[in-house]
């Protein structure tokens, strides 16, 4: 892998899940608990994966039977949470290259955030439960202010980095970062290692797309 590291950019925010790490497993897990509570059988993980990226409330949504009144989809959504509260981290890992490559660029003097639709007490259990803290200058959460694909997460991650939009880039796997990214003005590279393997990007036109992290590295010696 390319240890060259970009000029020009002097930060990089990174989504969490299916860019920095592979959640699905947890997060289908506690899905399938929350299914087996309504007789419901097991989804397989790609099925729950595909849904992520959009909040609890889409995931349970579309992987519940349809029909859920308002008040018993709220009380599912609760009963969900609490599942993967209890086991956030216990497969999750990042994917190849990812902590070495956010550590060369840390040690390179290149800020970076986290900028993830992923509630505060899960993303902060991860964090600290996999000692990855250390790696992010600042962290934001879908439940700070708005969630993307509204841009305001992505400002403020370049208010807290000092960085002009020219300045920064944001890594993500699904249209939610890319459309976030375009409406902050900064540069966007799409990963097909994540949820969908680049599905919803490649679907909307986005190019270019990386299949690994090496590919990705590689094409940021070009900035």
């Amino acid at each position: 892998m390319s240890t060259h590291l970009p000029r020009g950019l002097i930060s990089v925010s990174w989504d969490l899940d299916g860019t920095f790490a592979d959640t699905s497993v947890d997060l289908a897990r506690a899905l399938n608990k929350t299914r087996l509570e309504k007789d419901l059988p097991a989804l397989p993980v790609p099925e729950v994966a595909r849904h992520v990226g959009r909040g609890a409330r889409w995931l349970v949504s579309n992987c519940l039977d349809a029909g859920l009144g308002e008040t018993e989809l709220e009380a599912t959504v609760g009963r969900f949470l609490d599942h993967y509260l209890l086991g956030c981290s216990e497969t999750t890992q990042a994917y190849p290259g990812v902590l070495e490559y956010s550590r060369a660029m840390r040690a390179a003097g290149i800020k970076q955030a986290l900028a993830t639709n992923k509630p505060r007490r899960f993303t902060e259990r991860i964090l600290e439960d996999l000692n990855w803290g250390p790696l992010f200058d600042s962290v934001h959460c879908g439940d700070d202010g708005l969630a993307k694909p509204d841009p305001e997460m992505i400002h403020v991650c370049m208010d807290r980095l000092g960085a002009r939009p020219s300045q920064h880039l944001h890594i993500g796997d699904t249209p939610t970062d890319a459309a976030a990214a375009q409406a902050a003005g900064c540069h966007f590279l799409g990963v097909r290692w994540g949820m969908d393997q680049g599905e919803g990007l490649a679907a909307q036109g986005y190019t270019p797309l990386f299949l690994d992290l090496p590919g990705l590295a590689k094409h940021l010696e070009t900035f």
